[in-house]
């Protein structure tokens, strides 16, 4: 691995568990504890009941973990070996494999390719639950270990052969192609999985209070939105609070009497008639950690029209709808002008926030509008 890539995840690492001042100072016997480490590796001889990897793992801290065996935010890898986080797709999948209640015992699949055995689906190795014992363990300043999350029930897919990839791009078209194989072969649904950020945090046992508004929402376009909330997939929130304004079109179109409407020329005017350009900026104003996302130029992402609200919200309307059609679209195209599930997730999960916010508006100025 790059030394600046370690370096990177070196300071990333103490920056999350210690304060920034310790890391020059660790650095030094950091780099002692890796030679420690390559010492007991070569020297090691593994008898028929004991495995190489418990006896150096001893040698080893969980910051030499996190920096050379995380291949992204949910894989692991050493050497040609790289083991990644999914999930099951559907319940039926889950009891082909998964045997009982509180008492867990997995199944697994065999993979396989040119007659050679190059992997495993089930239950994950000890190296990955170390690289990323932090997602699963959570200690406080007084050293009570609290489990954050059950690795019973995680399973992973394993590939011990590096020689069917060149790089990262082709590594992950080979897993997607792995889980579409177990789909249409084995009759078996596999999904790629990520940690969530906040699920390792304590939570807050919040106690407020909702003042109901006088508003009756219509209940097709409110189902809609309350629809983004039944998935995790930042695409399908999108399209879902996408469709409460696209619910409205027929009423914008009779409305504003086009004589030849387009779907951006009624996005507009939907927009147009919700929400006022002093709203958006204010909404900027109080996102101040996100705010540049959206005026801010996107060199990658042709889709991502920056907003300029000084006088009006055409802007909005357009960055909604082209990252809309960038979304639905699968026409063949240059890379990064359409979004590819599993690949864009983290860019699109950055554009929720607006067009929630444009969603809520319309859904309150247009519900029970004459048709």
């Amino acid at each position: 691995m790059d030394k600046y890539v370690v370096c990177g995840r070196l300071h990333s690492f103490f920056e999350n568990y210690y304060v920034v001042g310790m890391i020059a100072k660790c650095q030094a016997s950091w780099a002692k504890q890796v030679e420690i480490v390559k010492q007991a590796s070569s020297s090691i001889t593994v008898a028929e009941d004991r495995y190489l990897f418990d006896d150096v793992m001893k040698y080893m801290s969980p910051a030499m973990f996190y920096c050379y065996f995380r291949y992204d935010s949910s894989t692991a890898y050493c050497g040609n070996y790289y083991e990644v986080l999914i999930e099951f797709a559907d319940e039926s999948t889950k009891k082909k494999l998964i045997k009982g209640y509180d008492y867990v015992q997995t199944g697994g699949i065999i993979l396989e390719k040119n007659g050679e055995v190059i992997g495993h689906i089930g239950q994950m190795s000890d190296l990955f639950w170390h690289t990323f014992y932090d997602q699963y363990i959570v200690e406080d300043d007084y050293g009570t270990i609290q489990h954050a999350r059950n690795n019973a029930k995680d399973i992973t897919l394993q590939i011990w052969n590096d020689k069917l990839f060149k790089n990262t791009e082709q590594f992950y078209n080979f897993i997607e192609q792995i889980l579409f194989e177990c789909n249409v072969n084995l009759d078996l649904g596999f999904k790629m999985s990520r940690f969530e950020s906040a699920s390792n945090l304590k939570g807050h046992a919040t106690k407020t209070q909702l003042c109901l508004s006088g508003n009756e929402l219509e209940e097709t376009p409110l189902r809609y939105f309350n629809f983004a909330n039944y998935t995790k997939i930042p695409r399908h929130k999108y399209l879902a609070y996408y469709q409460v304004l696209e619910f409205f079109f027929t009423r914008a179109v009779k409305e504003a009497m086009f004589p030849k409407p387009n779907e951006l020329l009624i996005i507009k005017y939907i927009t147009n008639n919700s929400i006022t350009a002093s709203e958006v900026i204010s909404w900027l104003e109080e996102i101040t950690d996100r705010g540049s996302h959206y005026t801010e130029p996107s060199e990658k992402y042709p889709a991502l029209i920056p907003l300029n609200v000084t006088d009006d919200v055409q802007s909005v309307a357009t960055r909604i709808y082209t990252v809309r059609c960038s979304l639905i679209h699968s026409k063949e195209a240059p890379k990064d002008v359409n979004f590819i599930p599993n690949l864009n997730d983290e860019i699109i999960e950055k554009e929720l926030a607006l067009i929630k916010y444009v969603a809520q508006k319309v859904l309150y100025k247009w519900s029970n509008a004459p048709e």
